[in-house]
């Protein structure tokens, strides 16, 4: 095998190690929620006696991640010959296009130009979205002037109206015309960053620059006179040599690169400035955050066994942990789940995955479903869906709550659970006892929204302090809203609630929007307090949903909460906005503040399977895989919940496939 030759000093990799590299830089690219345990694990497998030979060319910012992938494959198979370089992404996807190489290491999504390319050479390639980076802002140690550039001042120092800027204070006049009052000082810069053949340059265009150039009818590129080089640590040398320089480069380099300062990045003017970090590089609070890829020819990858077993690898446990060794960000287990489900089917950019033909007509059987209201109405949209392709079997859906569901469930009278709250470990011990193993399935996401009656002018919002004194187990006999205020004081609340009755309604202790609830509001406050996990037991309580909402409309000074599909819907009811503290951003129920957890009572939802029924009953199997298919999944918005990312769904249906099981 060839000598391995790439960067090994900067990122530790081994150089005895037997695979070709060589090359320059890379080219133009959720309140967490308690895991349940799975029963499946992520191996890595080879076979020490495959032969042949991988290709892999691109970006140099994804480069050190196949190197290391490769370096551990080659322990196990000594047979294959792995070739890797980094000429850039775009130089990259001109020999992948080609037919050269098997793999395109890619730092930014292939363009439609180089997809149009590719496909004229009929080659169709598979996505691999493998971790994430920053562009990280960088000067001198020297430069104390500056700490933190905004995306207009960014623009302004390195996009195509700053030609010829000599000056960082020759950008300001740009950058106030968008709307920056921060001065840049009088000091020469020296700028360098990536070439047009580099994946980070895309990147970098596209995050930033494009926030301006076309309103400015300007082209979306940089300004053209600065040193560019498709090498990042060339770009590293220019920053260090100069003490007022300005460059960018990816976060695994910046890192590790000695006398160079990372500049904090505001998206706006005068927004916050944000350090570039693991955490807010995966979270993507850092704003110059982008995916990294490998691009698999997938006509090679059926024919060439030694290729296909390296992706296999690479996406393996052992494989995918080489991002993080590197120095780069890990995908989060969702993205992970998303990463392997799309190279388990061979899903090529522009196509679908293959779906599974839609269930035969002659299908005879029954299915049992019970459990919560919150989400029985998303369990009756898709039996309805899948009984006018299969008429043959009786499907029946019912919504006594979750608990009460999973009494069911677990004596075995049901084959599918609705929960709007995760498992309990009493529910899934009393499973264990009758032998049943469950797989948990979430198939959309709510929020518990409060509300009160629109005759209620006097409540606006609630923090969860003010929820707690309303409605948890020291509220008992509280009467009127001001009540509550004393108590809310002691949680450091100092808004006041009106000297107003309180009618109190909500879910009862069988729902599982009650478990949720308790879990997001009352546990935040009731085990330093030395009270019970649970709400006050003197309101009127129901397991429906609809029996909450009537409660509600009929008091002008209510309060209750119920899922905000709805909530939406009900008439004369006001939804309340939620802060999380006291004091706190008051944030309104919406599609988008649940999807993305901002609103403080955001909760997932579930459907629980009973496996050995959905081994034994092919009917019960038939729904569950139209529940997933993209008509199925679309009953969760249709109904007015929201819908799972991506990466979700694709988890959701990776953990369907494998038939994974709650552990115990």
């Amino acid at each position: 095998m060839k000598p391995l030759s790439k960067r090994v000093a900067a990122f530790g990799v081994a150089a005895s190690l037997a695979i070709a590299a060589c090359g320059g830089d890379d080219t133009a690219d959720e309140p967490s929620e308690e895991t349940t345990e799975e029963t499946t694990a992520t191996t890595a497998t080879s076979s020490g006696d495959i032969s042949g030979t991988v290709v892999v060319s691109g970006s140099s910012t994804v480069e050190p991640i196949s190197i290391a992938v490769a370096e551990k494959f080659a322990a196990e198979n000594p047979n294959v010959d792995i070739s890797v370089d980094g000429p850039g992404t775009g130089d990259g996807f001109k020999l992948f296009c080609a037919g050269e190489t098997d793999i395109n290491d890619a730092s930014s999504k292939v363009k439609p130009a180089q997809l149009e390319e590719c496909a004229a050479n009929g080659i169709e390639m598979i996505e691999l979205r493998v971790g994430n980076d920053g562009i990280t802002m960088m000067t001198n140690t020297a430069n104390s002037a500056v700490e933190c550039v905004s995306f207009p001042q960014i623009y302004a120092l390195t996009g195509p109206e700053s030609q010829g800027f000599e000056s960082w204070a020759d950008a300001n006049a740009l950058a106030a015309e968008l709307g920056e009052t921060g001065e840049l000082p009088d000091a020469p810069l020296s700028l360098v960053g990536p070439g047009e053949e580099s994946g980070t340059f895309a990147s970098f265009v596209e995050i930033v620059i494009e926030e301006f150039n076309e309103d400015r009818g300007q082209d979306a590129t940089t300004r053209p006179d600065y040193q560019a080089s498709a090498d990042d640590n060339v770009i590293i040398q220019g920053i260090q040599g100069s003490d007022t320089s300005l460059g960018w480069v990816g976060f695994a380099f910046a890192k590790e690169a000695a006398d160079v300062k990372i500049l904090q990045v505001a998206e706006e003017a005068g927004g916050d400035c944000v350090t570039p970090t693991d955490e807010t590089i995966a979270d993507n609070s850092y704003p110059i955050s982008r995916p990294l890829f490998i691009y698999v020819n997938k006509a090679k990858a059926e024919s060439n066994p030694a290729l296909t077993a390296y992706v296999d690898y690479y996406l393996s446990d052992a494989g995918i942990a080489s991002v993080s060794e590197v120095g780069y960000v890990s995908l989060s287990d969702a993205d992970l789940a998303s990463l392997r489900s799309t190279w388990d089917s061979r899903t090529v950019v522009g196509g679908e995955a293959p779906t599974e033909e839609a269930a035969p007509s002659d299908l005879e059987g029954t299915v049992v479903v019970s459990g919560s209201s919150t989400v029985e109405p998303i369990s009756i949209a898709v039996a309805e869906k899948f009984a006018a392709e299969n008429p043959n079997v009786d499907i029946s859906v019912d919504g006594p709550g979750t608990g009460d569901g999973f009494k069911l469930f677990c004596a075995g009278e049901t084959d599918i659970n609705d929960a709007s709250s995760k498992v309990k470990p009493a529910q899934l011990e009393e499973c264990a006892a009758n032998g049943i193993e469950m797989i948990e399935l979430r198939v959309g996401n709510d929020g518990i929204t409060m509300m009160t009656n629109t005759a209620n002018s006097a409540v606006e919002c609630v923090s969860f302090p003010q929820i707690y004194a309303l409605t948890g187990p020291e509220s008992q006999g509280f009467e009127s809203w001001a009540d509550a205020n004393a108590l809310a004081a002691e949680l450091g609340e100092t808004g006041e609630l009106p000297d107003a009755p309180l009618s109190l309604v909500g879910p009862g202790e069988e729902s599982g929007t009650f478990a949720s609830f308790v879990e997001i509001v009352i546990e935040e406050f009731n085990e330093d307090r030395g009270q019970d996990a649970t709400t006050r037991p003197d309101y009127q309580a129901s397991a429906d949903d609809n029996v909450i909402i009537q409660g509600i409309q009929g008091s002008d000074t209510s309060l209750g909460w119920v899922g905000f599909a709805f909530a939406k819907e009900a008439a004369d009811v006001k939804i309340l906005q939620v802060a999380e503290e006291a004091g706190g951003d008051c944030v309104t129920p919406t599609d988008e503040t649940i999807a993305d957890n901002s609103y403080p009572i955001s909760r997932p939802l579930f459907i629980y399977v009973n496996k050995a029924k959905a081994e034994s009953n092919p009917a019960l199997t038939a729904y569950v895989d139209y529940y997933l298919s993209d008509a199925g999944i679309a009953s969760v918005s249709e109904v007015g919940y929201v819908s799972l990312s991506d990466a979700d769904l694709a988890s959701l249906r990776s953990t369907w496939d494998s038939r994974t099981v709650v552990a115990g």
